[in-house]
C-alpha cells in the first residue's frame, strides 16, 4: 500500500478543513477570554491571522482548489474580529465625572 497518496490526502484535508477550523476556534477563544488570558488569546489570534493571510495568498496565487475556503476563512476572521463583541470586565464608575453627577 503506497504511503505517499495517503500523506498527500492528509495534507490536503488539513489545509482545506483543519486550518480554517483552527482559525475560527481561535477567533472564538479570543472573543470569549477575559483578562490576561484574553490578551494572550488575542496575540495568538493575530499570529494565526498572519499565518492564514500567507497561506491564503499562496493558495490563491497557485490556484489550488482550497483558495475559496481560505479566502472565506480569512474574511470571517477579519470581519469577526471587528464585529463580534469581546468579553470586557465590568467598569467601575470611579471617575470624577461620575462621582460629581452621582452627588448632585
Amino acid at each position: 500500500m503506497p504511503v505517499m497518496p495517503q500523506l498527500i490526502f492528509l495534507a490536503t484535508a488539513t489545509s482545506a478543513i483543519g486550518l480554517p477550523l483552527i482559525a475560527l476556534i481561535m477567533l472564538m477563544v479570543s472573543k470569549l477570554s477575559v483578562g490576561a488570558a484574553a490578551r494572550r488569546a488575542e496575540r495568538r489570534f493575530l499570529a494565526l491571522l498572519v499565518i492564514m493571510t500567507v497561506i491564503t495568498a499562496r493558495t490563491v496565487t497557485t490556484s489550488e482548489p482550497t483558495w475559496l475556503i481560505h479566502t472565506v476563512t480569512l474574511a470571517v476572521m477579519i470581519v469577526g474580529s471587528l464585529w463580534i463583541p469581546g468579553q470586557h470586565p465590568p467598569r467601575t464608575n470611579s471617575s470624577p465625572e461620575h462621582t460629581s453627577l452621582a452627588g448632585s
